[in-house]
């Protein structure tokens, strides 16, 4: 099985535990990071937004409320019929081979393109250049993510790794955990150089104890 196979099997696994957690608010960290996407989105023009990544839709519907218009994608069926039975939003089932592999995404072209905590693999930058032909000339890519410091936080070497268990520390009755893929700041740049992106603005969110609870890179076409 591949890693994008198992990443969507583990999802579709346990949709409906993670958006039990996700209604009952169970995830502390959210209250600050869920903030900062929505308020980094802001601080910058856009009005036309694909949510990618989407899952239940609850950036989709937060962005909409706000005024932007927002298509939300996502590869797991049973996230997507949730955020379509949660209302606001249009949604579309489409995976990042897909889409690396050329397929049109609705509503396209956008003047940015939000990914928020579902980047999992290695090799990403098949699906960033890819984006970038769904973005109008000025577009941006908004990237919001794990920050690195959570290597040194759980003693392990600061170098970029896959860590196991994707599930870890949440609770509820989460089975078949996927594999993700944990980078440095070096290599997020390396990433970002070899995608043809140039990085615009970086955001470190704090929680309570002034640390790090995650990264946000705003990029932009070379």
């Amino acid at each position: 099985m591949s890693k994008a196979e198992e990443i969507l099997k583990s999802w579709e696994i346990n949709s409906a535990e993670w958006i039990k957690i996700l209604d009952n608010k169970a995830i502390e960290s959210r209250k600050i990071t869920n903030k900062a996407i929505v308020e980094t989105i802001e601080k910058h023009s856009a009005s036309k937004i694909l949510d990618l990544g989407c899952g239940e839709g609850w950036l989709t519907r937060e962005l909409m409320d706000k005024g932007f218009k927002v298509t939300g994608v996502d590869a797991t069926k049973a996230l997507l019929k949730e955020a379509e039975k949660k209302g606001k939003g249009t949604f579309y089932k489409l995976s990042y081979e897909e889409i690396e592999s050329g397929k049109n995404i609705p509503n396209s072209p956008f003047d940015s393109v939000v990914l928020n905590f579902c980047l999992y693999e290695k090799n990403i930058s098949g699906l960033l250049l890819e984006l970038q032909n769904a973005l109008v000339k000025d577009g941006k890519i908004f990237i919001q993510s794990i920050h690195p410091y959570f290597l040194i936080q759980n003693d392990l070497t600061y170098k970029s790794k896959w860590i196991e268990d994707s599930w870890k520390g949440l609770k509820g009755n989460f089975r078949n955990s996927h594999s993700w893929y944990a980078r440095t700041i070096e290599d997020w740049h390396a990433d970002f150089k070899s995608s043809d992106l140039i990085l615009e603005n970086l955001y470190e969110p704090l929680n309570d104890q002034n640390l790090p609870a995650s990264i946000i890179f705003v990029l932009k076409k070379s």
